[in-house]
């Protein structure tokens, strides 16, 4: 498992996608999804975009069990699922 980037210096993470790049999301950096905002921005920082492939490799990283990688697996599997891609911002 790659070492995932540190996140104390963010907020939150905004996600945009589909054919108008349109806001679909956010995501808080609480602890409760601690773990999906490392996972997230590891993959924004190492691919620049999230893509279905991508969201596989996330996928491997969010832990089922693991409560606070629950909200990381649903935008993954959503990227799945609607084949599209989504773009991160990160809010300071």
């Amino acid at each position: 498992m790659p070492t995932l980037p540190d996140t104390q210096h963010i907020r939150k993470l905004h996600f945009y996608g589909g054919p108008t790049a349109a806001f679909q999301g956010e995501m808080d950096n609480v602890a409760t999804q601690a773990r999906s905002v490392q996972v997230l921005y590891h993959l924004a920082l190492r691919h620049g975009v999230i893509s279905p492939s991508v969201a596989r490799e996330g996928l491997a990283l969010l832990p089922e069990d693991q409560a606070d990688a629950a909200a990381g697996r649903r935008l993954l599997q959503r990227v799945l699922e609607d084949g599209d891609f989504l773009a991160v911002r990160v809010v300071r």
